[in-house]
């Protein structure tokens, strides 16, 4: 290397000398060029010269040419002249010849006079011409003189060229020989220093070898050792690859035996060292094959066990269904864990079958071969997925029924499970789908065409003038003899040759019309029922009713949009009254026949995924136009929307996607993804926002339409050089950087660097406090932290915290920051499509209807329920039941106490006749109810019994045992005992207003419907509408009857009557109901009145931020702009619309004033009044830790309640501070960061009295008085804690006249239970009436619980949460459980009061 390097050096040294030699060959070269041209200029000069003297030469002999032919010209003309004038006088003499002798006279003295005058003429030519002469030769003499005077000059000049030259020859010469010089000596130098160079090289290469010897043996070695731990390696993992397989491949078997056999193998604790480094990978096997083993002998002992059970069964059914449990999930664990139990036993499948079959023979009351291949599918099925045994009983009692009366269902049922595409998880959804079709049929032939009009034009009664003309244009096109098909009442639908007639017959028009008035839908019709058809082998047909509401539809998508027509057409549409299929067919129309796109919005995405799949066999069957007409059709395309997740699990779909297609023709989706598509294409960079004039929106539901409280959303844009900034800010807090290091940062020249900096302290703060598994995870396949959506790692969710608390742990370089920079108002989206049309169960309060009315030209049609257009069918609507001891419909009692017993004497007695379903108002009030009839029951003889009598459904046992929820909701609408005769008795269920809402309570006894149907007891009536007629809608269904007997506490309205003045009605009949409802109006229309500001301050941001990025990107380029816009769309929810447009009038380049709006200015938005958030909503804020909105410009008063016993001076909380120092570090931290200098705060402290130590104080006038109170606080040495004293008093507190404007906040901490507070209030009692009474007003909650306290205290604290939530207010319940997470919990209290203005945790 050494000798390399030293020729490399000779190498340059020698290509330097070159290049000095070129260097000066080049410069020679240059001076003998410079010489070259120096001589062909000056021989140029010269010739140019001559050039210009010969040509002056030339021109002066052209001018004496020029001269001499004028002059002969001249004479010629004068020549002429004269000839002209003898001519003239010739004839002149001709003429006059007669007067010879008179004009001879005159003749002679003419001709006198004419010589005499050219005589002169020429002796005055002669005298010109020797003039002109004369100045020629003058000319030419000056001309010669002159040319010879530059001759003269001429030559001087040549002569100074030659002198110049010989100078700059000798010049030349001068330097050649001083170039020659410097290089004789550089020549000199160069070979000196080559040979200082070649002797220090030398020394280095000797040098430089030994080294290398060196290190070349020390490598040989190395390499030698390195082989030889490989080769040790290699062994280790062939002795691996040699002896793990057999218990790998028994694992996978699933074979006990096998895995028993490989594990005698393996015994000992010790592994031998023949597995070296990979002792840990067969470590780690073995452990799994250990822990399978002992889980799968587990398996075989269970289901043998219950074999052995079953055989000495003494009849019970009891016992068998808990034996038959006991199998199912043997079954289900054997799958888990991949367990094969024909492998361990190979009848054991078909043992489990005998015992289910034997269970399913007992408990059902209709045996049949349908039910046994229920199971049979179930055992044998290789993944069961979340069916349980619910789904199994639940799916058995569907077709529990006798094989006489229900021939056809069971052989429908039968074909669906002789299918093997059939899941088991498919079953419940498939059985219910073909009752309901059966249902239909049975009344096919009782429709009547001319009836459903009738009702109809009944319902649009008082109804817009559009929607009057819809249905009468409806009734022209589907008049009555015009029916789809004639179904004649003895006409079998259900004969397979019949089937086909009645369906070339849907596909025809009838009476062989020219024109069709049904145009496309006459075919989707027949693509529909084909495909229900092939399904189920039912025929399927469209009801008049969807008929008639499909042609409505299309008579208004037909109208010419105006400024002043109806935008939307919202349909009232009864739950199980085929909403999906006039969905699906709208969406086909609109792509068929108008050429638009249909995006179709559900808020279930359950729902939404079976609606889908079930018409995807229909949108599959068509075709549409290519883009021009010579182009050829292509097959729809239908998209449905799903969750990253499963989207992800479920790949080989196509129809799948996590987003809205921006060219789908029909897209299934939610209300987020209509968001998120608005979100795409502000996104991107070629902006089309006027895209929605193609498209249709089909809502089903139309919740997300009615938007009371926050009708804005932001999107947030990453930004480069704020990035860099953010990271080195975090660069700076990670090595703990001094405030003057973050103040360089600040004081660069980019306008955003205060607002990051701000921002980026923050959130690296909240970012060191983040707690794994609570609010992110780690996901493996991105390397980094995500946050948790539902359970589950969501790479997409943006949080600055969660960048800060990667880049703490080393997960990240750089922070991604992202800032607010476009604001999108949902209503404005919605009014952006062609046209919106909505299905909904009930179309809402008077307000509500207002709000559509105003803020989308809604108009609202009725249709009527299919049983009313049936002749002599049987409708039935929920009816009030007089009940109970005075026999009312409706008991207001003064107390819950009082409500328990009232519910208890009603429900206990009505179950002997038919099952009762009682809706609680939370979900802690249905369990208390289950446990006081539980107790009543027992005490009326029940026993044990009481627990089966009286079931729950509440959210909590949800959450808690799904499968035991599902068993209770099947087992809710079965009888109790044997159902003999006058014997049977029925069960009551609990359940919370989720229950309330969307489930089947299936009722098929008939002895039920002949007492009235199943019972509805509400507890609470809700204030909405829309949710009262859901919970009628549990009972009445179909043709059954139903009924309804509430039972009311008048604590639950003591807020809402004071606020409205207006008592409940005494007599306690329905017009109690109707009073709620008018004050659930009154509260709803407050809300949309409060956010109207709000809502018209949305609509103009975003109608400017379209225009930003749609017509002026550049805006964004500049800094100092983007900040400006940024502020905006954080501070606009606190301006007026003149000030929005003052704020986005200081972006350059951009006149608010020229751009039109559909806003109008109603002063800055006021606080949002408090209340449950839309669905849209919901969904928009998923990814926020609290789910909160920044508060308005209002101020609050936070009162703080703190325990000081002397419990709080221990010192657990993991860091120097006690407890009580811990709480007191927290509320100064909160004191200076979170409270305004417009915000009130005081501080109550307890123990064994109750202590106010600051009462509420203007932070801006007592700030540092503040201060020094808390900073002075000491917790007390004494015992006793009266903790509900102290919060009595803190709500006395907040209810001062003074504080009546501004928000009030209680913030609570305890580390222990009540011991200490007076008689009245030993539960809290004065707090709950205080809380019942709604005072104070507009409260928020957040209670801090340190350890473990009683249940019956936390049940307490957890009912006044609930109650502050139920009231509109921030009710939280944070229970840690031990003092070291004290900060954290103070944290969360911090952010609930910050009134953010932020982008740093949007999504």
């Amino acid at each position: 290397e050494e000798r390399a390097r030293m020729n490399k050096e000779k190498l340059e040294v020698r290509d330097e000398r070159e290049r000095m030699v070129n260097a000066e060959r080049t410069m020679k070269e240059h001076v003998k060029k410079e010489t070259a041209d120096f001589e062909a200029e000056c021989k140029r000069k010269v010739a140019d010269i001559a050039r210009k003297a010969e040509e002056e030469k030339q021109h002066l002999m052209e001018s004496m040419a020029d001269f001499r032919a004028d002059c002969e010209r001249k004479v010629a003309e004068v020549a002429r002249q004269a000839a002209d004038f003898r001519a003239e006088y010739d004839k002149k003499m001709e003429e006059k010849e007669n007067d010879k002798i008179e004009m001879a006279r005159k003749i002679a003295e003419c001709q006198a006079e004419c010589e005499r005058k050219l005589a002169d003429e020429r002796l005055e030519m002669t005298r010109q011409t020797g003039s002109f002469y004369a100045e020629c030769s003058r000319t030419m003499d000056a001309n010669k003189q002159e040319m010879a005077k530059r001759m003269s000059e001429f030559r001087s000049e040549k002569g100074r060229f030659e002198e110049e030259r010989a100078r700059l020859k000798n010049s030349m010469a001068d330097l050649e020989a001083e170039t020659k010089r410097k290089m004789v000596e550089e020549e000199e130098e160069m070979a000196r220093k080559m040979a200082l160079l070649r002797d220090d090289c030398k020394r280095k290469i000797a040098a430089e070898k030994t080294l290398a010897d060196k290190r070349l043996a020390d490598a040989r070695t190395q390499n030698e050792e390195q082989l030889k731990m490989q080769r040790q390696i290699t062994d280790h993992i062939m002795h691996v690859l040699r002896e793990l397989p057999p218990l790998q491949t028994a694992m996978e078997l699933g074979d006990l035996e096998l895995l028993e056999q490989e594990l005698c193998k393996w015994k000992g604790d010790v592994l031998p060292d023949r597995f070296g480094e990979c002792k840990g990978v067969v470590e780690a096997v073995l452990k799994i094959a250990r822990e399978r083993l002992v889980t799968w002998r587990g398996v075989e002992r269970t289901w043998k066990d219950v074999l052995r059970e079953v055989e000495r069964l003494s009849g019970s059914l009891a016992v068998l269904t808990q034996q038959s449990q006991r199998v199912f999930r043997v079954l289900k664990e054997a799958q888990l864990t991949k367990m094969d139990l024909r492998r361990s036993d190979p009848q054991a499948i078909e043992h489990i079958c005998q015992v289910l079959l034997t269970w399913q023979e007992r408990a059902m009351a209709h045996s049949n071969i349908v039910q046994k291949l229920i199971i049979r599918k179930v055992v044998t099925w290789p993944q069961l997925g979340p069916f349980d045994f619910a789904d199994l009983d639940i799916c058995l009692r569907l077709v529990d029924r006798r094989e006489c009366r229900g021939e056809v269902f069971l052989s429908r049922a039968q074909v669906l499970l002789e299918d093997s595409t059939t899941a088991p998880k498919d079953l419940r959804p498939l059985l219910s789908h073909i009752e309901t079709m059966l249902f239909y049929l049975k009344y096919t032939a009782s429709e009547d065409l001319q009836l459903t009009h009738a009702e109809f034009m009944k319902l649009s009664v008082g109804a817009d003038p559009t929607v009057v003309e819809c249905l009468q244009r409806a009734e022209r096109e589907f008049p009555p003899g015009g029916e789809l098909v004639r179904v004649s009442p003895g006409r079998d639908l259900l004969d397979r040759d019949e089937v086909t007639v009645v369906l070339g017959e849907l596909r025809k028009p009838r009476n062989g019309r020219s024109k069709d008035e049904l145009g496309f839908f006459r075919e989707i019709f027949y693509q529909w029922s084909l495909a229900m058809h092939s399904k189920f082998n039912l025929l399927v047909l469209p009801h008049h009713t969807q008929v008639v509401c499909l042609l409505a539809f299309r008579h208004f998508l037909e109208m010419e949009r105006g400024s002043t027509s109806c935008h939307a057409l919202i349909a009232q549409v009864g739950t199980g009254e085929g909403k999906s299929m006039i969905v699906a067919a709208l969406a086909l129309y609109a792509v068929l026949a108008l050429g638009k796109r249909a995006h179709v919005v559900m808020d279930d995405e359950v729902l939404l995924e079976r609606d889908f799949f079930t018409f995807k066999r229909v949108f599959d069957a068509f075709e549409v136009p290519g883009p021009s007409m010579m182009s050829r059709r292509r097959p729809l395309s239908a998209f449905l929307c799903v969750s990253d997740e499963r989207l992800a699990g479920r790949s080989g779909e196509p129809c799948l996607v996590a987003r809205v297609p921006a060219k789908a023709d029909i897209c299934y989706c939610e209300a987020k993804h209509v968001q998120s598509y608005y979100a795409s294409i502000a996104r991107d960079e070629n902006q089309d926002f006027d895209g929605y004039a193609d498209c249709v929106l089909i809502l089903d539901e139309v919740d997300a339409l009615v938007i009371d409280e926050e009708p804005n959303e932001a999107f947030v844009y990453p930004n480069e050089d704020l990035s860099k900034m953010a990271t080195s800010v975090a660069s700076a807090l990670a090595r703990d950087a001094s405030l003057d290091e973050l103040s360089e940062i600040q004081n660069s020249s980019h306008p955003a660097a205060a607002r990051v900096i701000a921002e980026m302290t923050k959130e690296w703060n909240r970012g060191r406090q983040m707690v794994m598994g609570e609010e992110f995870v780690y996901a493996k396949d991105v390397g980094r932290y995500c946050a948790l959506h539902a359970g589950r790692a969501d790479p997409k969710a943006w949080s600055l915290a969660l960048e800060c608390r990667n880049f703490q742990d080393g997960l990240g370089r750089e922070i991604l920051f992202q800032e607010r920079l476009f604001v999108m108002s949902r209503p404005r989206v919605f009014r952006k499509y062609h046209r919106i049309l909505g299905l909904t169960g009930s179309i809402g309060s008077k307000p509500e209807q207002c709000f559509l009315r105003d803020a989308y030209r809604t108009t609202f049609m009725s249709v009527p329920p299919f049983l009313k257009t049936c002749r002599g069918s049987p409708f039935h609507e929920a009816a009030p039941a007089r009940l109970g001891e005075r026999q009312r419909a409706v008991y207001v009692e003064v107390s819950q106490e009082l409500q328990l017993t009232r519910l208890a004497e009603i429900a206990l007695k009505a179950r002997e006749r038919v099952p009762v379903l009682i809706i609680a108002r939370d979900r802690t009030y249905a369990d208390r109810i289950v446990e006081r009839l539980q107790h009543i029951a027992r005490s009326q003889g029940l026993g044990a019994f009481s627990e089966d009598v009286v079931r729950s459904l509440s959210r909590t046992l949800y959450e808690a045992d799904r499968e035991q929820w599902k068993e209770n909701l099947n087992r809710s609408t079965l009888a109790v005992g044997d159902g003999n005769g006058n014997r049977k008795s029925w069960r009551v269920t609990v359940t919370d207003p989720r229950g309330g809402r969307g489930t089947d309570y299936r009722v098929d006894d008939q002895t039920v419907d002949a007492h009235g149907g199943l019972l509805l007891i509400p507890t609470t009536i809700p204030t909405s509408r829309r949710e009262w007629t859901q919970f009628l809608g549990r009972t009445a269904r179909q043709d059954c009857r139903g009924q309804f007997c509430c039972v009311l506490s008048s604590a639950d309205y003591t807020g809402l009557s004071r606020k409205y003045k207006q008592a409940l009605p005494p007599d306690g009949g329905l017009e109690v109901i109707e009073t709620i409802l008018c004050w659930g109006d009154r509260e709803a229309s407050e809300r949309i009145r409060g956010s109207a500001a709000l809502y018209n301050c949305g609509v103009r941001v975003n109608e400017l931020c379209e225009e930003v990025f749609g017509k002026r990107r550049e805006i964004l380029r500049d800094p100092v702009a983007r900040e400006h816009l940024v502020d905006a769309c954080q501070r606009f929810r606190w301006m007026s619309i003149q000030e929005v447009d003052v704020a986005f009038s200081r972006l350059s380049g951009l006149d608010p004033a020229s751009i039109p709006t559909e806003a109008q200015d109603l002063g800055r938005p006021a606080e949002p009044i408090s209340g449950s958030r839309s669905h849209f909503d919901r969904h928009a804020l998923q990814h926020h830790r609290l789910g909160m909105r920044p508060y308005g410009t209002l101020p609050k008063v936070v009162v703080f309640c703190l325990d000081w016993s002397a419990s709080m001076q221990s010192r657990d909380t993991r860091t120097p501070l006690s407890r009580f120092e811990t709480c007191v570090a927290c509320l100064q931290r909160i004191l200076r960061e979170q409270v305004r200098e417009c915000d009130l705060v005081g501080v109550v402290v307890f123990g064994s009295h109750v202590q106010t130590v600051v009462p509420p104080t203007l932070k801006g006038q007592g700030g540092a008085m503040l201060e020094a109170r808390i900073a002075g606080l000491r917790p007390q040495s004494a015992g006793g804690t009266c903790f509900f004293d102290a919060v009595a008093q803190c709500l006395q507190l907040l209810t001062q006249p003074r504080l009546a404007d501004a928000l009030p906040w209680l913030v609570c901490l305890t580390d222990g239970d009540d011991l200490g507070s007076r008689p009245q209030n030993a539960r809290g009692e004065l707090v709950t009436k205080m809380l019942q009474a709604g005072v104070p007003m507009r409260l928020n909650m957040v209670m801090i619980t340190v350890g473990a306290l009683k249940a019956s205290n936390v049940q307490i604290i957890d009912s006044w949460v609930e109650r502050v939530h139920s009231a509109g207010g921030l009710g939280r319940h944070l229970p840690e459980r031990d003092a070291a997470t004290i900060a954290k919990a103070f944290e969360v209290v911090a952010e609930c009061l910050a009134a953010e203005v932020g982008g740093a945790i949007e999504c």
